[in-house]
């Protein structure tokens, strides 16, 4: 599990993510508030990919339990920008997504500054 670092967007700079191949499991920072950080998942593969946010053990505000949320990534040109929320942090602090296959895909982050 490797914490993937952000790349920083502001209003006065573009970003372009810094992608690395994906693990099984990788984790990001939480985010301080909602819509200020992005996982960016892109896949060449001939297949798609499931990649989850894994969510088990969390609760919503009233006490009940989260749910995994599963995206498909689509096959040879697909991509993904999926918001992180502050709610989807585990017990040390970092939310965890993984993929259903690695080969060809890779992952980012990008903050929102």
């Amino acid at each position: 599990m490797a914490l993937i670092a952000p790349s920083t967007m502001s209003y006065t700079t573009a970003a372009v993510p810094s992608l690395t191949a994906a693990a099984a499991s990788d984790t990001f920072a939480a985010p301080g508030v909602t819509g200020q950080l992005f996982a960016v998942y892109r896949n060449t593969n001939a297949s798609t990919r499931t990649i989850t946010v894994s969510l088990s053990g969390l609760t919503d505000d009233f006490g009940r339990a989260l749910v995994d949320i599963a995206y498909t990534l689509g096959a040879t040109t697909g991509e993904l920008w999926i918001p992180l929320h502050p709610r989807w942090q585990n017990s040390t602090g970092v939310i965890t997504i993984t993929t259903s296959a690695q080969t060809n895909v890779t992952v980012g982050c990008v903050r929102i500054a």
